[in-house]
């Protein structure tokens, strides 16, 4: 009987102690409005035809970037990069040392893989960055010059 009683008390204390859940009646619907990007200056920067030299990316004024940042190009090397066949049978994986020369129109040239763990994974990594989209050159005194820029990708 103590054992009911107990219940009892203690479900209308439960019930007592929840707040009502009702929502609050909206008097005005929110108006929609369209939020449009932020439009980006663009900048025209000469070019210097008779400058072919090739900066080293700590030399120049402005690095040359990829379209959206460098964690957008991780993303892309990362969703092209098909880790080759044997490479996968071998469960082989570990770096590979690129360099690149960014061009005055964001082409990338001489594209070199300095070291690679083996398995094609350097021949794979040429074929990746053949596909690259174009990059913001890097400048020098408002001038778009020519920039080479090394980088390590790492293949899980």
């Amino acid at each position: 009987m103590m054992k009911k009683v107990f219940l009892l008390f203690s479900l209308v204390f439960i019930i007592s102690c929840q707040k009502e859940s009702s929502k609050p009646a909206i008097v005005n619907p929110p108006l929609k409005v369209k939020k449009e990007a932020p439009k980006k200056a663009v900048l025209e920067y000469g070019i210097d035809e008779n400058d072919n030299e090739i900066y080293n990316a700590s030399s120049v004024d402005s690095r040359p970037e990829y379209p959206e940042g460098m964690d957008r190009f991780n993303i892309f090397l990362t969703k092209t990069y098909v880790m080759p066949k044997k490479a996968v049978e071998e469960e082989a994986m570990g770096p590979v040392f690129t360099t690149i020369v960014i061009e005055k129109d964001g082409t990338l040239s001489n594209i070199e893989v300095l070291r690679d763990f083996g398995y094609g994974s350097g021949k794979e990594m040429l074929r990746v960055m053949k596909l690259s989209p174009k990059w913001t050159p890097a400048l020098k005194g408002g001038k778009r010059v020519r920039c080479s820029y090394n980088f390590p990708f790492y293949v899980q």
